[in-house]
């Protein structure tokens, strides 16, 4: 083959596989920082979709730099790229965690208190009525930090987290991890005790995929977990799985097909640090991936997911209380 035919026949080869090429490019997770940000500055908040809406409510708030407890509730309507402020909770409270049902919306446990017992935890379950937020139930006992997933059937779960280790409920130290696992009926309020996960740790992340509720990450006092645990309703057992490629903590997480998609965190043990990683989980293949890092690496955070679309809102930009922050960045599957 002259030169010139070589040239032809090479060029003809580069533009056959050049669409493939702008296929995967154009398919690849993106990140884009349009959406409107929360109208307050906000972390250590456990968000959740409810009838096409993303809902927080509580958290660790900051102005002017100075820290506060929360009890004003917000939703965001992707459509519209608007916030909207919904009825305020019946007292300021941090770590306090929203799940819907696909019908009504609830809010269990977290913490509530003056400075002086910042870390009094509640054992309330909220209900958004239309006349406000109102205690419906009690929780089996004081809970926070654990990870609360609505099932398949409609019942709600609630996993590991800390609870108090005696009567003492003020400070950090007064509590510790457990591997409790409750699940909740919505119309009966019944509390139910289910088989506990094997590893205890707060600050994990987690939800349902069919009949598996995954459970990954976390940390206790001596430092963060990569350990990935999964529930099957059907056998009713847990089991090990592929454990995080990083031991993070503080994270968010959406569940997208056949798996799950984790972002963010932080660490303190042995540098403290805020985590840009994004991973995500394939439950068919028991494998992680990495994806595109986080614009804002951030912790305490929350996550939506409404289509191919996934909003990452809230958090702080440092370990522990610093740069607390009202960013809604969007991540493009």
């Amino acid at each position: 083959m002259d030169r010139r035919n070589f040239l032809i026949a090479s060029g003809a080869s580069l533009l056959s596989i050049h669409p493939l090429i702008s296929s995967a490019a154009k398919s690849a997770p993106q990140w884009s920082s349009g959406p409107a940000p929360i109208p307050i500055n906000i972390q250590e908040i456990y968000p959740t979709v409810h009838k096409n809406r993303l809902y927080v409510a509580g958290g660790i708030a900051s102005k002017f730099g100075v820290p506060y407890f929360s009890n004003a509730c917000y939703s965001f309507d992707p459509a519209s790229n608007q916030w909207r402020e919904e009825a305020k909770l019946p007292k300021a409270m941090h770590h306090a965690t929203l799940v819907s049902n696909g019908e009504r919306l609830f809010l269990f446990g977290g913490f509530h208190g003056g400075y002086s017992h910042i870390w009094r935890m509640q054992d309330a379950v909220y209900e958004l009525l239309a006349d406000g937020w109102t205690q419906i139930d009690t929780l089996p006992k004081p809970l926070a930090e654990g990870v609360l997933s609505c099932a398949p059937d409609g019942t709600i779960h609630w996993v590991t987290g800390q609870s108090p280790r005696s009567e003492a409920n003020s400070a950090r130290s007064d509590h510790q991890e457990i591997t409790d696992h409750y699940r909740w009926l919505p119309d009966s309020q019944e509390w139910q005790t289910l088989a506990p996960i094997p590893t205890p740790r707060n600050s994990a992340t987690g939800a349902w995929l069919g009949d598996q509720l995954i459970v990954t990450g976390g940390r206790t006092a001596k430092g963060n977990l990569s350990h990935t645990e999964i529930y099957d309703s059907k056998s009713a057992q847990w089991r090990e799985a592929a454990p995080l490629p990083l031991p993070q903590a503080g994270t968010a997480s959406v569940v997208v097909d056949d798996g799950l998609i984790v972002f963010g965190g932080e660490i303190f043990i042995p540098q403290a640090k805020v985590f840009k990683e994004v991973w995500r989980y394939s439950l068919s293949q028991d494998r992680w991936t990495s994806l595109p890092d986080m614009l804002t690496p951030r912790h305490g955070l929350g996550a939506g997911r409404f289509g191919k679309d996934i909003y990452v809102i809230g958090g702080a930009t440092g370990p522990s209380g610093d740069g607390t922050s009202p960013i809604n960045e969007r991540f493009t599957l």
